[in-house]
């Protein structure tokens, strides 16, 4: 996976139907205020056990989001609308022991 990619659990790539194709998926970043949203192209990679899907340009709206590599993101993904929207984010905090 590049690092400007964003994998998609296989669940929202089930309900996004990108086995049938890929296609644009609309992104709503709800913890944001105002809430932000735009529209992202999806990717197929290979993988051993198949394809699995990511979405394009991940890192303008890690960006935008201030989201950072380690962090959590909570999102949900509406099956009827094709949006996936960003709840919430949790920085990574290094433990020290």
């Amino acid at each position: 996976m590049a690092d400007t990619d964003f994998m998609l659990p296989d669940r929202v790539s089930e309900m996004a139907k990108l086995d049938l194709g890929l296609k644009e998926i609309t992104v709503r970043l709800l913890n944001r205020d105002p809430t932000v949203q735009f529209t992202n192209g999806t990717r197929r990679e290979w993988k051993r056990e198949g394809f699995r899907y990511a979405l394009s340009r991940w890192s303008e709206f890690m960006k935008i989001d201030g989201i950072k590599a380690r962090d959590t993101v909570d999102f949900s993904f509406d099956e009827n609308e094709q949006v996936l929207s960003v709840e919430k984010v949790v920085p990574y905090v290094m433990s020290s022991k």
